[in-house]
């Protein structure tokens, strides 16, 4: 088997492309990933690596350049096994089949790390892949209610920034004035929460169709990391239509 190591601190490259800002970075410099193939042969106890598949070992990228097969038979899994130069720094790695994990680390890197367990499959840290996928789906809301989004009415939630959200979700709907909101006419605003931090506290105003009209009112809402606020502007009748009669439902962080 053909073998390429890199080192992901300062040699994280495959024919040109940066790892560190591609796939490397779904496992970060300590967790353990595995992109790419490996199959069953048949119904037998062999069980073959794809060439092309790459490997993320603690702060090492393994890439796959010829294919092989392991026979798992008397053994449990398939591990990387790395070796380290003190003198020169350099590690290198191969691929075996062990029926028992050899413990301990050389440089920074596990010795053996489990890359295939038989009866498990193909072994992934949550630390990058799982934690990856799970936020990439995440939707939580932070606030449901209704409010007109009149001066001093303000809605915190946790710092969505450092809970790594990706996008912020302003969702309205209609509300009958005197008798309270709709589940009808509504309207979601996307901000992503990159440009929130970029302008902190700025307002935005959020066009709103006026239902049996084609007329247009808005919400100015300011918004934030830590929460959103109102303004006086939102309670208004202007050209003949009421504000009042929409108002903010929920908030969601998304991603």
């Amino acid at each position: 088997m053909a073998v390429k190591v890199f080192n992901f601190d300062g040699d994280a490259y495959i024919e040109g492309e940066d790892t560190r800002s591609q796939i490397g970075s779904l496992v970060s410099s300590t967790g353990n990933g595995v992109f790419g193939t490996i199959v069953q042969v048949g119904a037998t106890n062999m069980y073959t690596i794809k060439a092309g598949t790459v490997m993320f070992i603690g702060g090492l990228c393994v890439r796959i350049v010829t294919e092989e097969s392991f026979d798992l038979t008397n053994n449990k899994y398939i591990v990387v096994e790395t070796t380290y130069n003190a003198v020169t720094g350099a590690y290198s790695c191969s691929l075996k089949a062990v029926s028992v994990i050899t413990a301990g680390k050389v440089g920074t890197v596990d010795k053996q790390v489990i890359i295939y367990e038989k009866g498990k499959g193909v072994q992934n840290e949550s630390q990058g892949v799982a934690d990856l996928l799970k936020k990439s789906t995440r939707a939580t809301r932070l606030f449901n209610g209704a409010s007109y989004l009149d001066e001093g009415h303000k809605m915190s939630f946790p710092d969505v920034q450092a809970g790594q959200y990706q996008m912020l979700f302003l969702v309205f709907s209609h509300y009958t004035v005197g008798t309270g909101a709709d589940d009808w006419g509504w309207l979601i605003y996307p901000i992503p929460v990159s440009f929130i931090a970029a302008h902190y506290g700025m307002g935005h105003s959020i066009p709103i169709m006026a239902e049996d009209t084609t007329k247009m009112m808005y919400k100015y809402v300011y918004t934030g990391l830590l929460g959103v606020s109102g303004s006086s502007n939102n309670i208004r009748v202007l050209d003949g239509i009421n504000f009042r009669t929409k108002c903010l439902r929920e908030i969601w962080g998304v991603g």
